[in-house]
């Protein structure tokens, strides 16, 4: 699973060991042109004198937890993808004691690509989200923004089709091959004799994100029908009724808010989406869910310090409990 190194924690590092790969990465003006990626995965046996000084990520100081409580006054302003939502209400309402409807109703996710602009503009303090696409970052380098990014939950990009659907499973390359238009009957993969109906997510959408970089990895799809409906519920809708079709989903929407038997999840590479090949990656198109800051946020705000307590699993029992998967400690 890829991963960018925004920052580093290194206290955080010497009392805990987090499965989801970090990455570490700073966009300023003292920057190199080039991005420079280094793997962090045994970052408590490196010695200072091992470390490139020019890659050396900055140290994230742990705050100080008896400087502040969380209150509904001083509650950051958290955005981000849309099916992060849910994993955000809960984190709210269990953190400042109220009801997760009352949750709901204070938090307003504006979807990956444009929570960034918002965290950009100071508009947001904190993001719960994927990572975005290269636009986005290659935008941050642009205006020499400094962010603050790590990994906590993962993810994963799962394809949907019909019940009545008899395939199982797709490769990769099927899959790509389907979206691309070189597939076009069910009967060439194993299927009914019937014409593929794929499916697409909106442009500005994670899953649409996702779906463009790890799944068909470069190649061009063809402008399919876009899901319509309501948000991320939108594939089941079409799906339900359209007994050759095929799309594409957040795991977390499939398994926990939908959850039918009108639709079912089909398995790539011989491998089905669950919460345990998610977690142990051995099924492919998993992502993960980042907590984003600015790099020049206040220490001392409460915006920091949930984006600490999340790198450090400390609401891991919170994201278990509302169907999410945690990194692997």
């Amino acid at each position: 699973m890829k991963k960018r190194i925004i920052s580093v924690i290194l206290m955080m590092a010497m009392i805990l060991s987090v499965g989801c790969k970090k990455k570490a990465k700073t966009e300023s003006s003292e920057s190199s042109e080039s991005t420079t990626e280094s793997t962090t995965e045994s970052m408590t046996e490196k010695t200072e004198s091992e470390t490139d000084p020019e890659t050396t990520p900055s140290t994230t100081e742990k705050p100080d937890p008896d400087s502040f409580s969380f209150t509904k006054d001083n509650y950051p302003v958290i955005d981000g993808s849309t099916s992060t939502k849910p994993m955000a209400t809960a984190i709210t309402s269990v953190l400042l004691g109220i009801p997760r409807e009352e949750a709901d109703s204070m938090l307003e996710f504006h979807k990956t690509t444009r929570s960034f602009s918002y965290l950009m503009d100071r508009e947001a303090k904190l993001l719960i989200c994927a990572e975005p696409a290269q636009s986005v970052f290659d935008e941050m380098k642009e205006r020499e923004f400094e962010y603050e990014m790590e990994a906590f939950s993962a993810e994963a990009l799962v394809f949907v089709v019909n019940a009545s659907n008899p395939v199982e499973s797709l490769t990769t390359e099927q899959i790509q091959k389907i979206y691309t238009g070189e597939i076009r009957n069910w009967k060439e993969v194993g299927g009914n004799d019937a014409t593929i109906n794929p499916y697409i997510r909106n442009a500005n959408s994670g899953s649409q994100e996702k779906m463009e970089t790890i799944v068909m990895n470069g190649l061009k799809m063809i402008d399919w029908p876009e899901m319509v409906g309501y948000v991320m519920l939108s594939p089941y809708f079409q799906l339900e009724q359209d007994e050759d079709g095929i799309a594409y989903t957040p795991f977390y929407y499939y398994d926990t808010i939908v959850n039918d038997d009108r639709t079912q999840v089909i398995g790539v590479n011989s491998v089905t989406p669950g919460k345990k090949t998610i977690e142990n990656n051995s099924y492919p198109y998993v992502t993960e869910v980042m907590a984003s800051v600015r790099a020049d946020v206040d220490r001392s705000s409460t915006a920091y310090q949930l984006f600490y307590q999340l790198a450090a699993g400390q609401h891991n029992a919170i994201v278990k409990e509302s169907g999410y998967i945690v990194c692997k400690q």
